[in-house]
């Protein structure tokens, strides 16, 4: 089992192919990859179109419910909508968590409106997962922040801290309730996170679907070729996300 903890239903496969999902994932079949996290994109781009795109993760998850697992997104700046709009996300489209870009959606992790969605997502038993590793609003030393904060919700460094931030990415899955996606930092960061983070918190990603290219093969590669344990990579994959979930 390979689930891909961290890809977009772009915008460019949305403008061409209208919501279908067959061609998207011809992409992971031809790398093996048997589930994914699905985030969007058109609703971290613009909060008009947050709702209309949360809708459709949930139709495209319809299409192949045994392929996607969902994650919708509000913005915070909706005030009291967005609130809302994540209780619609969760009971009534079925999404099974929430993905915030802090610094491309454009708000502070220190937003009271943010702070009471982090609390509805422990309350709700669904995961919050983050673009992290890009200052100023994105950065893992803010999650960590979060995670102090609000220690009933479970929160998903999305990059753990891309090629720059990763150690303070391992600083902050210290924290039981941090788990670490591995899309972002380089081989010897991967080792190290592999030897000092909870093995049960650490997950695996690649960023498919920003746009047209290929990225599976890399990452991919990239955990395969790293030195760890067989059985560690065994729940990198297939285990640990799926835990991720239950544990709701």
């Amino acid at each position: 089992m390979i689930v891909d903890c961290h890809t977009h239903w772009g915008i460019v496969w949305e403008d061409r192919d209208r919501g279908n999902p067959a061609r998207w994932l011809e992409v992971l079949d031809r790398h093996g990859v048997d589930r994914a996290f699905l985030l969007g994109h058109y609703n971290l781009h613009r909060c008009d179109k947050a709702r209309e795109d949360n809708d459709r993760l949930a139709h495209i998850t319809a299409r192949g419910p045994d392929r996607f697992i969902p994650f919708g997104t509000v913005w915070p700046q909706m005030g009291r909508d967005a609130v809302a709009e994540v209780r619609r996300c969760i009971e009534d489209l079925g999404l099974k968590g929430l993905k915030f870009h802090p610094w491309l959606q454009g708000f502070s992790t220190g937003d009271p409106v943010f702070g009471e969605i982090c609390g509805l997502a422990g309350e709700l038993g669904v995961p919050v997962f983050f673009h992290d590793g890009t200052p100023c609003y994105s950065v893992s030393e803010q999650i960590g922040g979060l995670a102090r904060r609000f220690p009933g919700t479970r929160l998903v460094l999305g990059h753990s801290g891309l090629l720059w931030n990763w150690r303070s990415a391992l600083e902050a899955v210290r924290h039981p309730n941090v788990w670490a996606c591995l899309c972002g930092p380089h081989m010897r960061a991967v080792e190290v996170f592999c030897q000092r983070a909870d093995p049960d918190r650490l997950l695996w990603g690649t960023d498919f679907g920003f746009g047209f290219s290929d990225p599976i093969d890399y990452r991919l590669n990239l955990l395969l070729q790293a030195k760890i344990d067989d059985s560690l990579r065994e729940r990198i994959l297939g285990i640990n996300p799926l835990r991720l979930l239950e544990e709701g």
